[in-house]
């Protein structure tokens, strides 16, 4: 039971889940009332509440940010590219009530009472565009201070401000971002309600116990399913030349299972930024370390990390019964 995972690297089959029996349409207005016999709760893991909104059968409403359509547009490229199978289907835009909306698959309505895990990647979490300002901030200096007293040098505690560079690499150092390359933002078990206190988890055992709680419930069927998916996006996102020509910022990994099956999607792409006039040669390789300037997002150090953690998980696992249902992958076999 304790032996590694076969890796079966270039064997790997991608399965389309575009024809799964839900119909996805975007049949009702964002902010309209759902009347549905499938109706079912929604769990939003992360994102700000109010910001979703179900849309129809296997659909959803999400409101753009203030950055205007960036992630609409990322979306409809991703959908359009080698990754497509690990984002969710984009649906149209439309304006509502002076507010803009994407619509989207709502990749929930593969699972029935799923479990959700919701990672930030990278290493980095704030793009550099939002750090190139060094005005000093007193209330920057403030949220500091109340985080960790000791944390302010001589010179920052006399003048009593600091920049958003400063405060945003500090707070990134807080959390397993930049130890790991990826935190945990939340998760929501069976008969639980939605915990999102792991920012302050910064190393590797931490987060590693931290993922055993989720992962406890599912078969090792099921957590050797995560770990193919994993692999199996960590070489596409290598072989693909769109991922290297775009800064992946603020994106998460969603990973959902039920008593079924497992699977794993790509979201959040409001932040995400088109590299190629900003940088010399148009590429990043999203391992390097980051420096103002360069737009290395350390992706690759988060994914790599995630797939060696949850192999250690499925390893230290012992083997299930036979009596144990064994869990399917929505894409890889």
């Amino acid at each position: 039971s304790g032996a590694p995972i076969r890796k079966r690297r270039g064997t790997v089959r991608v399965n389309s889940v575009r024809g799964h029996k839900v119909a996805r349409k975007l049949s009702i207005n964002p902010g309209d009332a759902v009347i549905s016999t499938a109706h079912r709760d929604f769990v939003q893991l992360g994102g700000h509440q109010g910001h979703f909104h179900i849309a129809g059968p296997g659909s959803l409403w999400k409101q753009q940010s203030k950055d205007g359509e960036v992630e609409a547009k990322v979306l409809k490229e991703l959908n359009e590219s080698s990754l497509h199978a690990y984002v969710p289907d984009y649906l149209g835009s439309k304006e509502h009530d002076g507010k803009k909306w994407i619509g989207m698959e709502d990749v929930m309505c593969h699972f029935s009472d799923g479990c959700g895990m919701d990672i930030k990647m990278g290493t980095r979490t704030f793009k550099e565009s939002e750090v190139k300002n060094q005005k000093l901030r007193e209330d920057l200096y403030e949220k500091m201070v109340k985080q960790d007293p000791s944390e302010p040098t001589e010179q920052e505690n006399a003048s009593r401000a600091i920049t958003k560079l400063r405060y945003m690499t500090f707070r990134e150092r807080e959390s397993s971002s930049q130890t790991l390359g990826f935190r945990i933002e939340a998760m929501k078990l069976w008969g639980q309600e939605t915990t999102k206190d792991f920012k302050t988890l910064k190393y590797r055992d931490q987060v590693k116990n931290a993922l055993l709680k989720y992962f406890n419930p599912l078969s090792k069927s099921g957590v050797e399913g995560f770990y193919r998916e994993l692999v199996n996006l960590n070489q596409l996102l290598e072989e693909s030349t769109y991922f290297k020509e775009h800064e992946f910022i603020g994106t998460s990994l969603l990973f959902i299972y039920d008593h079924e099956r497992v699977g794993i999607w790509l979201i959040d792409f409001g932040k995400t930024t088109d590299i190629r006039d900003l940088l010399e040669g148009g590429q990043i390789t999203h391992e390097k370390p980051w420096e103002l300037g360069n737009y290395e997002d350390g992706y690759f150090t988060g994914i790599r990390m995630l797939i060696s953690i949850i192999e250690e998980i499925y390893s230290e696992r012992a083997d299930d019964d036979e009596s144990v249902h064994q869990h399917t992958t929505i894409r890889v076999n």
